[in-house]
């Protein structure tokens, strides 16, 4: 009989912690009609909230199997969708540059990779 791996929450302690936990995406989808990449998260819709990847004037679908889909415009330049499940939680799908906007540790390691003149690509050489 072989048994089944228990999926152990990715969460740390948050005892002492104020910080936020960051989303953890569970997909990926690409349009290359919209031009987007966009991440797909299945959180509560606390952990929604205080990610800030949805902004404060959007309405929150109620009821499982409602939607709602909020296009790039210049109040909010990133292509979303949120999905109420039948488990209560969303399902938030969000352009990948809102994503990495937010992510301070991405930008530090981003910010600190290219600064890295040792290594070929930044250097300028062909790989």
């Amino acid at each position: 009989m072989k048994a089944k791996p228990n999926r152990e929450s990715i969460q740390g302690s948050s005892s002492n912690s104020q910080a936020v936990q960051p989303l953890m995406p569970v997909d990926c989808w690409r349009s290359a009609a919209m031009g987007i990449t966009a991440y797909v998260f299945e959180e509560s819709e606390t952990s929604i909230r205080e990610s800030g990847l949805v902004p404060e004037w959007v309405h929150y679908p109620s009821e499982p199997g409602n939607g709602v889909a909020v296009p790039a415009h210049h109040i909010f330049p990133n292509y979303l969708k949120l999905l109420r499940l039948e488990s209560g939680r969303l399902r938030l799908v969000v352009d990948a540059r809102a994503v990495l906007r937010s992510d301070q540790l991405f930008q530090h390691f981003f910010g600190a990779l290219t600064a890295d003149d040792s290594l070929s690509l930044v250097r300028g050489e062909s790989a």
